[in-house]
């Protein structure tokens, strides 16, 4: 592997007597797509929203690009290259599509404040939000308030949302969770040629959807109770008896 851009380091995070993450290590190299899944109570969105900002660990340390992040909020990791979605997507639901770019391009930028400020773009912050509207296809439903959006559509924006500040890293928190299966398809579709597109971008996702694992993964991280149990290729991880004995045959969200 390449020096990691990513580094994880005996990570802990307890809520009381519970231990949700027993101390994780965890490399990711550059450009890599790196899958974390595990059955319910695996510790898996826990660990992926600790390494997000979202939690606090408990102990241990997380790195990118070789420096010191754990105690790091969201805004602050998007401001230096880390970019997140959610499992439900979180957005401005009065304000349209194409202020929901401008308001999340501003966060990486640095500049927030009052709503009337920050929706008053610059042309470089216009022109990249009008990119982005055009490559995820939002570009009829830009003026749509976003409250009003069905969810293939709201997932699709809050991708727009992290992709507009021009990520080094892009966190996918179960990117296609609630999705029709046309939808589903039209998502992973999407996430493939964004790797494509965007060839020096690392992925680090959670996921319940085969579909989604398989079909992005160059790396995939099973969890179960709250430790790393098996990583490897998809393959790999899919034929190990240790798969078999988490899921008892059966992949659960």
């Amino acid at each position: 592997m390449n020096d990691p851009i990513l580094r994880v380091k005996r990570l802990r995070k307890s809520y009381g007597a519970v231990h949700a993450v027993r101390g994780v290590d965890l490399d990711v190299a550059p450009a890599e797509c790196v899958s974390i899944i595990g059955p319910n109570g695996a510790g898996k969105s826990t660990l992926f929203s600790t390494i997000a900002g979202e939690h606090r660990a408990t102990a241990g340390t997380i790195e990118f690009k070789g420096t010191n992040i754990t105690s790091w909020s969201a805004a602050r990791l998007a401001r230096h290259g880390v970019s997140r979605t959610f499992q439900v997507a979180r957005l401005f639901s009065s304000h349209t599509v194409e202020n929901n770019l401008t308001i999340s391009r501003a966060v990486s930028e640095g500049r927030t404040g009052r709503f009337w400020d920050v929706l008053g773009a610059n042309k470089a912050t216009q022109r990249r939000v009008a990119a982005v509207t055009d490559e995820l296809g939002l570009r009829d439903i830009a003026h749509v308030p976003a409250g009003v959006l069905p969810q293939g559509d709201r997932k699709r924006l809050e991708l727009a949302m992290a992709l507009v500040q021009d990520p080094e890293m892009l966190l996918l928190d179960e990117p296609t969770a609630g999705m029709s299966l046309d939808d589903t398809v039209h998502t992973i579709a999407t996430l493939k040629r964004i790797r494509a597109d965007h060839g020096n971008m690392t992925v680090v996702l959670t996921a319940h959807d085969m579909d989604v694992v398989f079909a992005l993964s160059d790396r995939v991280v099973l969890m179960g109770q709250g430790e790393i149990v098996i990583e490897g290729t998809p393959s790999e991880v899919e034929q190990a008896p240790e798969t078999r004995e988490l899921y008892l045959g059966v992949i659960e969200p």
